[in-house]
């Protein structure tokens, strides 16, 4: 399964009305990570080079004004990657705000958005000691974003401006309770639920109270009741009995950040749903991850890892790896779905 994976830089210089970003280098990142910057491929990101807001469109829905500019130049040598972006800051009101906070100093990182394509596990000295870390040998370049990071608290407030709150016309929806606190074992096959798992009935023919209890099984509705089975939003309670599932659970997670395309939900809201599958990752012991690293497009993919949980036998570890397999496929079987749901 090829998922975008993300990684920071803090090094801009200004050249006039274009800024010049270290997008990489090869040194040990802070998420103990090695990108070879001579193993980038640029080839399709040069079909369309722009330069985004915060992973817009690849860890979170994107709109014309995520658009802060491109990237005119490329410069890689084994040691790092440089990229020139022109700013669009003569039509889009959001990157003169960006360009100006970066000309200030209160904003200094880019990060870039990759698909993996060859790995491979070296142990390098570090300030810890030896560690053995993850080394991209090759990998596609897909995006490349400015995120906030700023150098300076007082400039939060102005990346809040950035970041745009929620129009007065945008409709919020609703995270309904939990269908039950129980919880499946941690080992349990995941299998997004069809209307037709909880009732006999068509979606108009339910009442309030069965639609009601239907959206429980899930972290997100666009209304309270929802108006048809659609607006029903990542599933990850069981419709048999109303446990959580955990293979659900943390699938709701990476779809909720931007794996296999995402899904549609206010900005408002997405902060709502994390701390309601989060409180889930509690009930199973897991570590949740931070939100702030989540929007920022980090930690993606560690939320799909590929380790049977510790102390499993060997059927349990091979029925885990089977859920994982079925996993993928319902990941992409969401995607196609949100994408027949809007025609």
């Amino acid at each position: 399964m090829e998922q975008i994976t993300f990684r920071t830089v803090d090094v801009p210089e200004n050249t006039q009305e274009r800024t010049v970003f270290r997008a990489n280098t090869a040194g040990l990142d802070r998420h103990r990570t090695i990108i070879k910057p001579d193993g980038l491929d640029f080839t399709n990101f040069r079909k369309n080079p722009i330069f985004v807001w915060a992973h817009a469109g690849s860890a979170r829905p994107a709109e014309p004004e995520h658009i802060l500019g491109k990237v005119v130049d490329i410069k890689a040598t084994p040691e790092f990657v440089d990229v020139e972006v022109e700013w669009a800051d003569q039509v889009n009101q959001k990157a003169r705000l960006a360009k100006a906070l970066v000309d200030s100093g209160f904003l200094r990182a880019v990060s870039i958005g990759f698909i993996p394509k060859k790995i491979r596990v070296d142990t390098v000295e570090t300030e810890r000691g030896p560690e053995d870390v993850r080394v991209f040998e090759e990998a596609e370049l897909v995006e490349v974003s400015l995120v906030p990071v700023p150098s300076n608290p007082d400039a939060l407030a102005v990346v809040r401006d950035l970041l745009g709150a929620i129009g007065e016309d945008e409709v919020r929806g609703v995270v309904p309770g939990d269908a039950s606190r129980k919880t499946a074992p941690l080992d349990t096959p995941w299998k997004a639920p069809f209307l037709r798992d909880f009732t006999d009935k068509e979606w108009d023919d339910l009442s309030d109270a069965e639609k009601r209890r239907i959206a429980r099984h899930f972290a997100w509705a666009e209304k309270d009741p929802a108006d048809n089975w659609s607006q029903l939003k990542l599933p990850h309670h069981r419709a048999s009995d109303g446990a959580v599932v955990w293979n659900g659970v943390r699938a709701a997670m990476s779809v909720l950040f931007g794996a296999r395309a995402g899904v549609k939900i206010p900005d408002a809201d997405r902060r709502k749903v994390y701390d309601h599958l989060a409180r889930h990752y509690r009930d199973f012991g897991k570590p949740v991850p931070e939100y702030r690293d989540l929007v920022e497009g980090r930690g993606l993919e560690d939320l799909l890892d590929d380790s049977p949980p510790e102390g499993a036998d060997d059927d349990s570890a091979k029925r885990y790896l089977r859920a994982l397999r079925l996993l993928s496929l319902q990941i992409q079987i969401e995607q196609l779905k949100e994408e027949i749901a809007n025609g």
